[in-house]
């Protein structure tokens, strides 16, 4: 009596194949792998709204890298007082999501009107107080006060911020804005009386998407 044989399935060989392959990761070109793509790059974006008269606030000027905005302040113009001397106030920011500029603050137009003298401005982040900007602006050489115009000459000063590393935060004036109880215009006198008709607002948004 003849042996039995059972009948060869030569698909099995196949499917053998096909898994080990596919248990390897595809052995070759087109393996399975899958590469994760980088996370989208935050998009820093800088608004704000037009300076009403005899108030002093912060303005977009130029996005100078990705992460660096030129910002300016600025008084609305006309000004009610036409002998403003200076200004000092502090402007307060989170360092961990916001840094000045270390030098990067330079005086306006508006305090060198009809002088030859260019006026005295401090900036500087205390020790201690990261968060904080202490900014003090004046006119030199005993001349006048000045009135705050539209234009060129509302400009008091310009500064740089820059959004730190892995910043999130969403759109909110307080992100870099004035300490009010710290913040004044004063005349050309002797005294520097505050000029209590110039008022400061943050209107300044700074945000990432």
């Amino acid at each position: 009596m003849r042996p039995t044989h059972r009948a060869r399935r030569p698909e099995l060989p196949a499917l053998l194949v096909s898994a080990l392959l596919l248990g390897c990761g595809g052995g070759g070109k087109g393996g399975g792998s899958v590469v994760t793509p980088p996370p989208p790059t935050p998009t820093y974006r800088c608004a704000d709204s037009t300076v009403a008269t005899d108030v002093v606030a912060m303005n977009c000027l130029t996005q100078i890298t990705q992460d660096v905005w030129q910002l300016e302040v600025r008084i609305g113009g006309p000004t009610t007082s036409t002998d403003i001397g200076g200004f000092a106030f502090d402007v307060l920011f989170d360092p961990t999501q916001l840094q000045y500029v270390a030098d990067s603050a330079r005086a306006g137009p508006m305090l060198f009107q009809a002088s030859a003298d260019p006026p005295l401005l401090t900036a500087v982040v205390l020790p201690g107080d990261p968060g904080r900007l202490v900014v003090g602006i004046s006119r030199t050489g005993g001349v006048p006060g000045v009135q705050g115009l539209s234009g060129p000459y509302g400009q008091i000063m310009i500064l740089n911020v820059k959004v730190q590393p892995g910043a999130v935060f969403d759109p909110n004036p307080a992100n870099f804005g004035f300490d009010m109880s710290r913040s004044e215009a004063f005349d050309s006198s002797a005294t520097h009386t505050a000029i209590s008709s110039v008022t400061f607002s943050d209107q300044l948004l700074l945000s990432n998407h």
